[in-house]
């Protein structure tokens, strides 16, 4: 099964970081010869303790600002370098939802947005809409932060960290699915976390020597792991010792990876969710653009 999109999802709010988002996303359409469907969500203002007439007006005034944004939508994302473009402009309450909804209904295997809307730092898009995105998308979501350098030369150099669960392999397979598209080399990296303990314990943490076992044999997994990728995809394998997060983070730097690919559930406990933790922490830091694919 092929993971490379045919019809891509870019959503905008007309930001300069949605912007930035909106020419990965057409820059993807055309290297994967994807449809490319922009869209820009009309928040509606559903307060019930509004005077009806209040309410009127604003619906007349958010209406009549519809003709100015399908133009902006219709002359910033027209049909170029042989992408297919379609823009949507969309009315909802709840922008995450109504993302998510035309997704699906456009049948998009790929949804690209900004994480910092055009409130900036004040409105935090990443963890309210961005993040709701990712969460409840069954698509994978490439989110793109205010200030990430994009490759100007395109995705050459992929990180995908990997904890040898199922979900982790999927992403993989997503990630080797790219990197044969792009011709783009793959790092598969895994982070041995150190148990550490509160002091009150009185308990050692792991030994170097064990720690060094551990790091061998997941040196080892990842061969494993890399032996079942195509044999034109050039893949490095990297094992760090440290908090996942933060060593998945320290790593991505611009100046040796162009994406991140990652999947959102892992190995850690019952059904434990990384985003909340792992991915969540990474996609809000990360300062290159970042796939998370959903765990099944």
């Amino acid at each position: 099964m092929s993971h490379i999109p045919k019809k891509i999802l870019a959503a905008t709010d007309f930001s300069e970081t949605a912007d930035q988002a909106g020419a990965l996303a057409r820059d993807l359409a055309r290297r994967f010869e994807a449809h490319l469907d922009m869209l820009h969500v009309i928040v509606l203002l559903e307060d019930p303790h509004l005077e009806k007439d209040h309410r009127d007006q604003l619906e007349a005034l958010l209406t009549s600002g519809d003709d100015a944004r399908r133009k902006i939508l219709e002359e910033s994302y027209e049909e170029q370098q042989g992408v297919a473009v379609t823009p949507h402009l969309i009315r909802g309450v709840a922008p995450g939802e109504v993302i998510v909804e035309t997704a699906g209904t456009l049948g998009c295997d790929l949804i690209v947005m900004g994480t910092h809307g055009r409130r900036g730092l004040s409105h935090l898009l990443l963890g309210s809409v961005a993040e709701r995105v990712v969460r409840t998308a069954s698509s994978p979501v490439l989110t793109v932060r205010a200030d990430a350098v994009i490759n100007p030369e395109g995705i050459r150099r992929i990180l995908v960290p990997h904890d040898f669960s199922e979900a982790s392999s999927a992403a993989l397979v997503h990630a080797a699915n790219w990197a044969g598209a792009l011709d783009a080399e793959i790092t598969l990296l895994h982070v041995v976390e150190p148990v550490v303990y509160p002091e009150f314990y009185s308990v050692d943490v792991l030994s170097d020597d064990l720690m060094g076992r551990l790091a061998e044999r997941s040196q080892e997994a990842l061969g494993k792991a890399a032996a079942n990728l195509p044999a034109d995809i050039e893949v490095k394998l990297t094992v760090e010792v440290g908090r996942a997060a933060d060593t998945i983070t320290h790593l991505a730097d611009p100046e040796h990876f162009d994406l991140v690919i990652m999947a959102t559930r892992g190995l850690s406990g019952l059904e434990h969710v990384l985003l909340g933790s792992v991915a969540e922490s990474v996609l809000r830091r990360c300062r290159v653009p970042m796939l998370a694919v959903p765990g099944e």
